[in-house]
């Protein structure tokens, strides 16, 4: 179990570190980085590479209390992720190597087709980028479950203490003296905060 941590982490930090400068590496060579992709265009080239960024900085959060993320996942569905983002890393690692080999001379970019050109012998190729949004796609139903179960238990956590807060005066007597049952400054404070971290948590 901690092998398959170790593995999602290190895969997670390879992402991040292969996505570095991606994006102005595909802009220097002359692709639109605003081009769109996906079955509904829900993505940009753009914002396909930050996506990928952002969902590696999720799971590193996620993964980061370990415990808990080996109490939520089956060994199935954190082998699933390994696989997901061996995938996602590979597509983020081919487009870089390609990039760095991109030969202006011998390629001509298709300024009309997403992340597409012709090789040296004319034939059309897709940049492998293009195959990361299947991977994204796969992984964020698990970074969707894993943030919903941190939110709730920072709500949990944060629901004893503001019950801990409110019961206090009551636990010393003090709501008697009170001749308006108004709160606290304590316990008004403490509802504000409550509001707050609630709309963070979520």
């Amino acid at each position: 179990m901690t092998h398959s941590i170790a593995v999602i982490n290190t895969l997670l930090v390879d992402i991040k570190t292969v996505n570095h400068a991606l994006l102005l590496r595909l802009k220097q060579i002359g692709f639109n980085t605003t081009q769109r992709l996906g079955e509904e265009d829900e993505y940009s080239v753009k914002s396909l590479i930050n996506c990928s960024d952002n969902l590696a900085i999720q799971f590193l959060t996620i993964t980061a209390s370990r415990n808990q993320f080996i109490q939520r996942t089956s060994f199935s569905e954190r082998k699933e992720i390994i696989s997901y983002l061996q995938g996602l890393f590979s597509c983020m690692k081919q487009t870089r190597n390609t990039l760095e080999l991109f030969n202006l001379n011998k390629y001509k970019i298709i300024h009309d087709k997403t992340l597409c050109y012709t090789n040296e012998t004319g034939e059309e190729e897709l940049l492998p980028l293009v195959r990361a949004l299947d991977y994204i796609d796969l992984l964020k139903p698990y970074s969707r479950m894993l943030e919903l179960v941190t939110a709730q238990e920072r709500i949990h956590a944060l629901s004893a203490v503001l019950e801990t807060l409110l019961n206090k005066d009551v636990s010393a007597g003090l709501v008697h003296q009170q001749q308006d049952h108004e709160l606290t400054d304590e316990q008004t404070n403490a509802l504000e905060l409550s509001h707050y971290l609630v709309k963070q948590a979520l």
